[in-house]
């Protein structure tokens, strides 16, 4: 049988006085645990090629990174913000392939700053900082540092909880942003002990994709993280022979 092809979309930075792209192993690592062919994909400049690019894999994996712009969700406190924040390319490409793998009914699985994004994408917006905006707050980790684990509790009967084969996993945590404001079309169904959601899907078609504030990629060794990525193979492959 041959494998399904996720396509992973790159972080995106400067070295060396050239821009580059890359991918951090362990996203690779879990799709080959997971039973799929990892593959990164590039920005391109012309719309017209997304489409394309979407319809030659199977499957979508959207990773973390640095902080949204703070205007493609009308933020009003830049000073919160990370010095590293996500480049307007990889933003305005990473909007443009989560729409086309809708579209074209490929299966997502969304990751931190994926997550982040699908919730602007669909209206919503993000705390800045959670540390500073939201009273008693868990312990997310540190951006770019050391990650925490805490319980997400997840909706019985959803999806996800369904994927995962359990209602309150233990998830690793690294960012100091999350939701605020939910998106017109998502709905919440996992949230961590200080109301902060953790998961969302689609109200029309929650089969399409699913979105986790935590890192599942750094918790493979447990079969309940394992099983977002066996999800998203088993779904690309059921896809790509309908």
């Amino acid at each position: 049988m041959v494998k399904p092809l996720i396509g992973i979309n790159p972080y995106y930075f400067y070295h060396n006085s050239s821009w580059w792209n890359g991918t951090k192993e362990n996203y690779y690592n879990a799709v080959w645990l997971g039973g799929g062919v990892p593959m990164t994909i590039h920005h391109s400049a012309n719309e017209s090629f997304v489409d394309e690019i979407i319809q030659h894999i199977d499957g979508l994996l959207m990773v973390g990174g640095p902080d949204l712009p703070i205007q493609t969700y009308s933020g009003n406190q830049p000073e919160l913000l990370d010095d590293d924040v996500m480049h307007q390319n990889r933003e305005s490409f990473d909007r443009a392939i989560f729409k086309s793998a809708l579209k074209l009914n490929k299966p997502i699985l969304a990751i931190c700053a994926g997550f982040q994004h699908i919730n602007i994408i669909y209206g919503g917006t993000l705390y800045e900082d959670i540390p500073t905006q939201v009273e008693r707050n868990v312990f997310h980790g540190d951006f770019n540092g050391d990650w925490a684990e805490h319980t997400v509790h997840l909706e019985e009967g959803s999806l996800i909880s369904r994927v995962m084969g359990h209602n309150d996993p233990i998830v690793a945590s690294t960012h100091h942003q999350g939701i605020r404001k939910l998106g017109k079309g998502l709905q919440s169904v996992g949230r961590a002990s200080d109301g902060l959601i953790e998961a969302v899907e689609d109200t029309e078609n929650p089969e399409a994709f699913i979105a986790v504030q935590w890192h599942p990629e750094l918790s493979t060794d447990t079969s309940n993280h394992l099983n977002l990525f066996k999800w998203l193979t088993l779904k690309s492959l059921e896809r790509k022979n309908t």
